[in-house]
């Protein structure tokens, strides 16, 4: 979008920031620094402005998201709406400003990517390494990432990359929970029907297959409980 500089003055305090008003546009307030780069302090000047306004734009976010991405795996989901909720019009982002939030936020977020500060797939890898020690299924912790808004498919490559065993990781949870749970076994070491009903409940809710449930419970030692703690 062509557009035409009228005249570009200094705001009354606001350190230095510059109202620059075009032909088409009308007012349009920039950072000092950024007049001085694109030269909109030239009045009668035609330029380019959707192109002069994206890539303020991408260097603002860049700036605004960089400390954010840098010292923890961020989702792009995250990313976009930490850059949506700042870019906005709470902050002054209406008007001209508004029409080129999306496309800007694009092009950080594949700079981001390429910098190697972004990404589903890196988030999702290091959220299953980290997690190597949370006794709940792999399916729980691919739901955890699709909230987060990493895509499906994505989370569950992870999931097989990671390699997690959903067998030990729920025999692990049972150990804990009877840490905390006073459990009374027959001389058989069987269940009661209110203690086996409460444990899977307690698995279930870790995410655990109902198959898997049962095997765990099944097969568990109930009679040397004591020992083991």
């Amino acid at each position: 979008m062509l557009d035409s500089i009228i005249a570009a003055e200094v705001k009354d305090g606001d350190a230095g920031d510059y109202a620059v008003r075009f032909l088409t546009s009308g007012e349009v307030c920039f950072h000092a620094d950024e007049v001085w780069e694109f030269g909109l302090y030239e009045e009668g000047k035609t330029l380019e402005l959707s192109g002069v306004i994206t890539a303020i734009l991408e260097k603002r976010m860049r700036q605004y998201v960089l400390p954010y991405s840098t010292y923890c795996r961020r989702t792009e989901a995250q990313i976009v709406s930490r850059i949506k909720d700042h870019f906005s019009y709470k902050n002054g982002y209406s008007g001209i400003w508004e029409k080129y939030i999306d496309a800007a936020a694009e092009n950080v977020i594949a700079y981001l990517k390429e910098e190697g500060f972004a990404g589903d797939a890196a988030y999702a890898g290091a959220f299953f390494r980290s997690s190597r020690e949370k006794n709940v299924s792999s399916a729980m912790l691919v739901r955890e990432l699709v909230n987060r808004g990493v895509d499906r498919d994505v989370a569950e490559n992870a999931a097989k990359e990671a390699e997690r065993d959903d067998a030990s990781a729920c025999r692990a949870a049972l150990e804990k929970k009877l840490r905390t749970r006073r459990i009374e076994p027959g001389d058989d070491g069987t269940l009661c029907e209110k203690d086996k009903a409460a444990l899977m409940r307690f698995l279930a809710s870790r995410g655990f297959e109902t198959g898997l449930i049962f095997r765990t419970i099944d097969e568990f030692d109930f009679k040397n409980i004591e020992e083991r703690e």
